[in-house]
C-alpha cells in the first residue's frame, strides 16, 4: 500500500512539473528535457496500470521496466549535451574546445558501458543492472566535468540549467550506488534498493519543479516593426540631421581643397 501511495505522489509531482514545462513553454529552450517528462508520466501511469493486470507480473515486468528506464536514462545524455551546447555557444574560445573534451569523454564512457552490457548479454539481469549502473557512471561523470570546466574558467551557469544538472546528478549518483547493492544482494521490489531509487528520482522531480517554477518564466512576445506613425514622426528629422551632415563634409572638402 504504502509503496503504491508513494509512486502515486511521484507521479503527481511529474505532472506538475509536466503541466510547468508546458506553461511555461520550456520546449522552445530545453527540448530533450521536455521530452524526458512527459515519457516519464506515461511510463509510470502505464506502470501503474500494467502492475494490476494478471498478464505483466514477475520476470516479464522487470524486463519492460528495466528496458524503459535504460531509455529514459539515455535521455539525460542528450539533457546533458543540450544544455552544454546552449551554454558553451556562448563562448566560442573557450566552448569548442570543451565540447571536444566532453563529446571524447562521454564516448569513451559510452563505449565501455556498451561493451560491457554485450558481455552480460546472455545474463539478462546481469545484462540491465550493469548496463544501467555505468550508464549512470558515465551521466554523472559528464555533469561533473561540465560543471568544472564551468567553474575552472569561472563561468555563470544560469540557475535553470545549473538545476536541471544537479537534479540529474542526484539521481545517477544514487543509482550507481544501488546498483551496486542490488548486485551483491539481489533486493527486489519495494526493498531498500527501490525505495533509494524512487527516494532519489523524488528529491531530482522537486528540484526541477522548482527550477522550472522560479526560473523559466515564458518568453515574451515584441514586436519586430516599429509603428509607422512612429516611422512618419522621425524621417523630417532623420532627414534634417542627414543633410546637416552632409553640408558639413563638404564644407570640410571644400577647406582642404
Amino acid at each position: 500500500m504504502f509503496s503504491e501511495l508513494f509512486s502515486i505522489a511521484i507521479l503527481c509531482i511529474g505532472l506538475a512539473l509536466l503541466a510547468l514545462i508546458v506553461s511555461r513553454r520550456l520546449y522552445r529552450r530545453l527540448a530533450a528535457f521536455s521530452v524526458f517528462i512527459p515519457l516519464f508520466v506515461i511510463r509510470d501511469i502505464a506502470g501503474l496500470i500494467l502492475l494490476h493486470t494478471p498478464y505483466v507480473q514477475g520476470i516479464l515486468w522487470s524486463y519492460i521496466y528495466w528496458t524503459s528506464d535504460l531509455m529514459l536514462s539515455t535521455i539525460y545524455l542528450f539533457m546533458i549535451a543540450e544544455i552544454s551546447n546552449r551554454f558553451l555557444r556562448e563562448y566560442p574560445s573557450i566552448g569548442r574546445p570543451a565540447s571536444k573534451l566532453l563529446a571524447a569523454v562521454g564516448l569513451a564512457l559510452i563505449s565501455w558501458t556498451g561493451s560491457s552490457m554485450l558481455r552480460n548479454f546472455a545474463h539478462p539481469r546481469l545484462f540491465y543492472m550493469i548496463g544501467d549502473q555505468r550508464l549512470e557512471l558515465t551521466i554523472t561523470v559528464l555533469i561533473l566535468l561540465f560543471l568544472a570546466i564551468g567553474a575552472y574558467y569561472r563561468l555563470k551557469l544560469p540557475p535553470l540549467y545549473r538545476l536541471v544538472l544537479i537534479g540529474i546528478g542526484i539521481y545517477s549518483s544514487v543509482q550507481v550506488g544501488a546498483n551496486q547493492i542490488e548486485l551483491k544482494y539481489m533486493m527486489g521490489a519495494d526493498s531498500i534498493f527501490d525505495y533509494m531509487r524512487r527516494g532519489s528520482f523524488a528529491i531530482s522531480l522537486v528540484v526541477w519543479t522548482y527550477a522550472v517554477w522560479r526560473w523559466a518564466t515564458p518568453p515574451t512576445i515584441q514586436s519586430d516593426l516599429i509603428p509607422q506613425s512612429k516611422y512618419d514622426h522621425l524621417s523630417p528629422q532623420v532627414h534634417d540631421r542627414l543633410q546637416d551632415v552632409n553640408l558639413k563634409l563638404a564644407n570640410l572638402v571644400g577647406q582642404r581643397s
